[in-house]
């Protein structure tokens, strides 16, 4: 007989923080760029018009993780008030193939993604970045404004465009008593002269122009993960240094599809001291994150422990 925790939204806010999972991202992306870790390959489907379906597995010999996240997006449960980003995350024990912890994808999904972005800002964003930029006001617009605002507390202002008007005034509450919220009419007014600049929308059309950048400028473009997904238009990559997570996953799903001939570099590399970062200040700098099952696996792990040390979750006898 063994026992299965299953740590719910709640349990998993009481766990993590920002800190302790942006240490965890950074060693995924080590980990997975230096290839001592396997990334297997994904699994993203189109059930139906507005339903998409994945999976992203991996394994962790040195950490003994091994796991996946089932997700997937139905657009259609906005019309019911819940959440279109659904996923549940499973670990599994390596030496036996039996299940150790079921745990909320969604909440596990928003931090680590958040943390990505934010390590990826403290890597490439200039020091004294003033003014941020957040395009899609939704769960992860709000995520990756709190995670940079934590790496780069000099940030005075943050512009934001959104499709939602509910989601933009939500935004607005969220941050109004911490930091100057400009919302804006349209994406060039937003971007335009923005330090950092986070892209965090299901657009299939470019968003971010050219025009609209200024040296020095650096993207997290969050949102391409589906064949089809673009925020970025190619006049912009087509200068800008490029850093992904996962360079097979960008070329395919991410803001390099179609753009098979583009020099970039895994962050991981960098992380790990493998590569240099940034050449030149006024470069634009762009993170393509297209997320990879480690960042996932590795946060559950760690909420997983510290749930065991802090008694928190329910457990489930397992045959």
């Amino acid at each position: 007989m063994s026992r299965i925790i299953c740590l719910s939204t709640e349990d998993l806010k009481q766990l993590l923080d920002f800190t302790n999972v942006m240490d965890a991202v950074r060693q995924s992306y080590i980990a997975h760029s230096l290839r001592t870790a396997n990334t297997f390959p994904i699994i993203r489907e189109s059930l139906q018009p507005g339903a998409t379906f994945g999976v992203k597995s991996g394994y962790m010999p040195e950490d003994k993780i091994l796991g996946l996240k089932a997700a997937g997006y139905w657009t259609q449960n906005r019309s019911k008030g819940d959440e279109a980003h659904q996923a549940t995350v499973i670990l599994v024990d390596p030496d036996s193939g039996k299940p150790q912890a079921f745990l909320d994808g969604n909440y596990i999904t928003t931090i680590r993604t958040g943390a990505a972005g934010a390590v990826a800002a403290d890597t490439f964003a200039k020091r004294n970045a003033r003014h941020l930029a957040v395009l899609g006001t939704g769960v992860q617009g709000k995520i990756q404004a709190e995670g940079i605002m934590l790496v780069r507390p000099e940030v005075e202002e943050i512009r934001i465009w959104g499709h939602s008007g509910a989601s933009t005034a939500s935004f607005v509450e969220q941050f109004r008593d911490r930091i100057r919220v400009t919302v804006c009419s349209t994406v060039s007014e937003a971007v335009r002269d923005a330090d950092i600049v986070v892209t965090a929308t299901p657009s299939t059309q470019p968003l971010v122009l050219l025009e609209d950048l200024s040296p020095g400028v650096h993207i997290n473009a969050m949102g391409a993960d589906t064949k089809g997904k673009s925020e970025i238009h190619p006049s912009v990559i087509s200068i800008a240094e490029v850093f992904v997570d996962d360079e097979t996953q960008s070329r395919s799903i991410g803001e390099l599809q179609g753009q098979q001939q583009k020099v970039c570099k895994e962050i991981g590399l960098i992380l790990a001291g493998k590569q240099p970062s940034r050449t030149s200040s006024d470069s634009i700098t762009l993170f393509d994150s297209t997320g990879i099952a480690l960042q996932d696996l590795k946060t559950a792990a760690l909420a997983l422990k510290l749930a065991q040390l802090q008694q928190v979750g329910t457990y489930l006898d397992w045959s």
